[in-house]
């Protein structure tokens, strides 16, 4: 089976810096695939790399076989969504979405006919006659999704598309897209700095750091067993013991992760924690606990967490499996 994309020992070195160093990557056909990492990382480097907006230094990337680092961005059979959208405030929404098609001297009553069909794709058939202006954020987005589908890539690079919309319209899209990916079979490679995000629609995960990729599976997987202590932190809330704690608990190892959401705080047994803090988050309450090798956070329901005061003596426990103890320590 031909991978969508390939990197086989890309890198992109802006004089000194490593944007990204020697990197391998294999992403299948009709992925959803999301490059997860802070700022710097090497994220977006790789997005315009597939793209085209940037050669790399060295390596080969290939898109369903073909190798394209010497090919310009418009021979490429992809599309790319940004952020900011980039919708033309003059063009109406119908003129935006076909605009691709005009560049290619398509004749008007096909342009209209697939603009309306790209619109209803993202249920919005009907406002190709409205201005970018009079939509809100999502139906920006929507548009800006369109404008890109109406290419019928076979790959859609989407670059931090939710970063401008609030939360609750982030959620709503975040559904959204995947359902459009799911429906479409087309590869997306999505870039984002936010874990709930890449976890919530990706199918695989690339943690980024330092160019290089740190971690690469399942959100599942990444979660739940971060190769080291630099995906432990970026991914979600983890509690990392170190060696000489995990001594303490009878573990070898040089260091583990434990989620606080894995932790229970009971009444009865052996009172071996004293609640130092406690602090509501909505859905959940986050206890921290002092114990004698140090401090463990938790995560528990109102149902335990309303009932804990501070300066309780609670006892702690959690399932063996939750400890994962780290194969790498790289901080």
């Amino acid at each position: 089976m031909i991978s969508a994309v390939t990197f086989e020992n890309v890198s992109q070195h802006f004089g000194s810096v490593k944007a990204v160093d020697q990197l391998n990557l294999q992403i299948d056909e009709g992925e959803f695939f999301a490059m997860l990492g802070p700022s710097g990382s090497g994220k977006t480097t790789c997005l315009r790399l597939i793209a085209g907006f940037q050669k790399p230094t060295a390596g080969k990337i290939s898109i369903f076989g073909e190798a394209v680092q010497d090919v310009p961005p418009y021979r490429r059979n992809v599309n790319t969504v940004f952020q900011d959208y980039a919708l033309f405030p003059h063009l109406t929404v119908a003129e935006n979405v076909a605009y691709a098609l005009k560049i290619k001297k398509v004749n008007k009553t096909t342009r209209q006919k697939e603009s309306e069909k790209a619109l209803e794709m993202v249920r919005l058939g009907g406002y190709g006659k409205r201005r970018p202006s009079e939509l809100s954020g999502g139906q920006r987005q929507r548009v800006a999704l369109a404008r890109a589908l109406i290419n019928k890539p076979k790959v859609l690079l989407l670059d931090e598309p939710l970063g401008a919309l609030d939360l609750k319209l982030r959620e709503e899209m975040q559904g959204e897209l995947k359902t459009l990916q799911q429906s479409l079979g087309i590869t997306f490679v999505f870039v984002t700095h936010d874990q709930s995000e890449a976890f919530s629609m990706a199918d695989r995960v690339a943690v980024f750091n330092e160019g290089k990729i740190a971690q690469l599976g399942t959100p599942e997987h990444i979660y739940h067993r971060p190769n080291d202590l630099f995906v432990a932190s970026f991914v979600g809330s983890s509690n990392v013991l170190d060696r000489d704690q995990l001594n303490v608990i009878g573990v070898t190892g040089e260091a583990a992760s434990l989620r606080p959401e894995a932790i229970q705080l009971n009444e009865g047994g052996d009172k071996n924690a004293t609640v130092i803090s406690k602090n509501f988050l909505g859905s959940s309450i986050k206890v921290v606990v002092e114990m004698d090798f140090g401090q463990l956070s938790a995560l528990v329901d109102h149902a335990r967490g309303d009932s804990i005061v501070v300066g309780d003596n609670v006892n702690v426990a959690w399932d063996k499996e939750a400890l994962h103890v780290m194969s790498g320590t790289d901080a």
